[in-house]
């Protein structure tokens, strides 16, 4: 693993493993209170970034952060925002338990974890990010849980999720101050039979509605997008800095 500037921490709370990232700073201004962020599928989206995070960091162009990376148990149960037939398996369901694992991260993790760092409290200054099924808890915490979230890193979101779409389109924010980026690879979805055929055009249109619904317009919602991107963990590294850049930009 390479040579951290800031520190990564090992928790264990309610039989799930959290990982705690602290930047450089945390430990050399010790009255300072830092914003955080959220992240899903444990610590691989930031601590896989870290070189390209921390020099961005560094050069103040994004604002230091607190990463919380939280191992899911089954993320096909706590990723998914209702009940729905699981396509990727062949059978089965997608058991749709995200207002329960959102209730857990919200009222349980975060407070456990506030106790132990020092956390900016407020929605502005929280941010919850994933990808794949991790990013689309996140934009499903946007409207079920405003009052604890207004930033969002939304790294190939699983936006072809059954009737994802409609509930975007009928739902509202009600934070005054949000940032959101969006991010997907052109190639996925290519070949598909199944709803993750829309993985591309749903993220296009999702940018479309969320810049309509946001405070603040286009100037707080950005997409990216990769010609050649395909749904890996490598292209989501790849513009994780990106997307932390954006919700979070430094003072520089």
């Amino acid at each position: 693993m390479m040579k951290l500037q800031g520190n990564l921490d090992t928790l264990e709370f309610a039989n799930r493993t959290i990982y705690v990232y602290t930047p450089a700073s945390y430990k050399l201004d010790v009255a300072r209170r830092f914003p955080s962020v959220i992240v899903q599928d444990g610590s691989y989206l930031f601590v896989d970034s870290m070189t390209a995070l921390e020099a961005d960091f560094a050069s103040g162009v994004t604002e230091e952060v607190i990463f919380i990376g939280i191992e899911p148990q089954e993320r096909n149960r706590e990723y998914t925002p209702w009940r729905a037939e699981n396509l990727v398996n062949d059978g089965g369901f997608f058991e749709g338990e995200g207002d329960v694992y959102l209730k857990m991260v919200t009222e349980e993790i975060m407070p456990y974890v506030r106790t132990r760092y020092r956390i900016l409290k407020d929605a502005a200054h929280t941010g919850i990010t994933g990808a794949s099924f991790g990013g689309l808890i996140s934009l499903y915490a946007a409207f079920q849980k405003p009052a604890y979230f207004g930033r969002f890193a939304l790294m190939s979101a699983s936006l072809w999720y059954a009737n994802f779409m409609d509930f975007v389109e009928q739902h509202v924010f009600t934070q005054s101050d949000m940032r959101i980026f969006l991010y997907v690879g052109e190639q996925e979805g290519v070949g598909r039979t199944t709803l993750q055929q829309h993985m591309v055009p749903n993220t296009r249109k999702a940018y479309e509605l969320l810049s309509q619904k946001i405070p603040g317009g286009r100037d707080c919602i950005r997409l990216e997008t990769d010609p050649e991107g395909l749904h890996l963990h490598s292209y989501f590294n790849a513009y994780f800095p990106h997307a932390i850049r954006f919700i979070f930009p430094g003072g520089r």
